[in-house]
């Protein structure tokens, strides 16, 4: 789904989420409960989607587009990459070539909430 998306821009903040429910060989459908948590928090904030460059990947790995950003480590979704600009509002869950990671979604929330204004969970 990567090539379906617009060029990354690093200049702002860059979330991956997946692109929605998936089939593997354990049977399916199956969604990602983080994501969700993610696309429902995106529903009530829009405005963060104008803030931030948002990517939608694919469930099968490897996810070649956060790969090659970060490494096959830290290919999860979803993960928000802080821009180099942009204050961290708590301790990154990593940094990975130089660049500042959080997976947790209600993390990535409050971040978001922090950095673009908008509703963050209690």
């Amino acid at each position: 789904m990567m090539q379906d998306q617009p060029p990354l821009d690093l200049s702002k903040d860059v979330l991956f989420l997946l692109t929605g429910q998936w089939d593997d060989a354990d049977g399916g459908p199956w969604l990602c409960a983080d994501c969700c948590t993610m696309e429902g928090a995106l529903a009530v904030n829009p405005h963060w989607v104008d803030a931030i460059t948002l990517v939608r990947v694919d469930y099968a790995r490897p996810r070649a587009g956060i790969v090659a950003l970060l490494d096959a480590d830290h290919q999860n979704a979803p993960t928000l990459i802080l821009a180099e600009d942009t204050v961290a509002h708590e301790e990154p869950e990593a940094v990975v070539n130089g660049l500042r990671i959080f997976t947790d979604p209600r993390t990535i929330c409050r971040q978001l909430a922090v950095t673009h204004g908008g509703a963050r969970p209690r």
